[in-house]
């Protein structure tokens, strides 16, 4: 496969993430919850990776959280190559798991720690944190 052939998911790719996608089509982080385990499932699955139990409810976070890790992409590969640079972290977020997203900016300024939190949908799809005013 060649990196042209590439593709993105995204909403309506897996139905266990419909809560996610239209929650973040509204500005919200909203995540498949296991009422056997009470935590959140990530990434949505049909079935509690940790007690197997059928995830059927879902919780909105405050859509906060700290950057574990970043990096800026100077060179994108398929559908990221024209949107290059571009920064991508791992987000702990406030509440629930640590998920990759884009971070607003090309990275000038942004520190692992800092505390962000959602701004919107990002270019190709995704969730866009961005710093918290200080």
């Amino acid at each position: 496969m060649t990196t042209e052939q590439w593709t993105v998911s995204g909403p309506g790719d897996v139905p266990e993430a419909a809560a996610f996608w239209a929650g973040l089509a509204e500005g919200r982080i909203v995540l498949p919850w296991c009422e056997g385990c009470r935590q959140t499932v990530w990434l949505p699955k049909a079935y509690c990776p940790t007690c197997l139990q059928p995830v059927a409810g879902s919780q909105e976070l405050a859509g906060t959280g700290e950057i574990y890790s970043l990096t800026v992409v100077h060179r994108g590969e398929g559908a990221w190559k024209e949107h290059a640079p571009y920064v991508l972290a791992y987000v702990a977020l406030d509440g629930g798991p640590t998920m990759i997203a884009n971070l607003a900016g090309d990275g000038t300024g942004l520190a692992i720690g800092q505390r962000v939190r959602l701004a919107g949908v990002g270019p190709l799809g995704g969730a866009l944190f961005a710093p918290l005013a200080e």
